[in-house]
């Protein structure tokens, strides 16, 4: 399984970023990372939002920092850290 790797910090339009003007985006887009799975960063890639970035696909910082949060406060990983979930993704065979 290749891995598609998460942006080190968030990028200058992250609807996760305090007063971001596409910070409406946010709840939907955390429901979806808490349902559905990881996001790819709108600012890389290719997407109905800018199109064709010119940049490796990465997936969202501030999606992933929300995962991380839920799955620590519900026991699944040991703390929000990207460590935390390598390790878990290890434990479970997902690396």
């Amino acid at each position: 399984m290749t891995l598609i790797p998460v942006q080190r910090k968030m990028c200058g339009t992250c609807p996760f970023r305090p007063r971001s003007k596409y910070g409406s985006f946010a709840s939907v887009l955390t429901e979806a990372a808490l349902t559905e799975g990881s996001r790819i960063c709108h600012n890389t890639g290719e997407n109905d939002f800018i199109g064709k970035t010119g940049k490796p696909e990465r997936l969202c910082r501030g999606a992933r920092d929300i995962q991380l949060k839920v799955f620590a406060a519900a026991g699944v990983i040991t703390a929000p850290t990207d460590e935390a979930w390598a390790a878990k993704c290890d434990e479970m065979g997902l690396r």
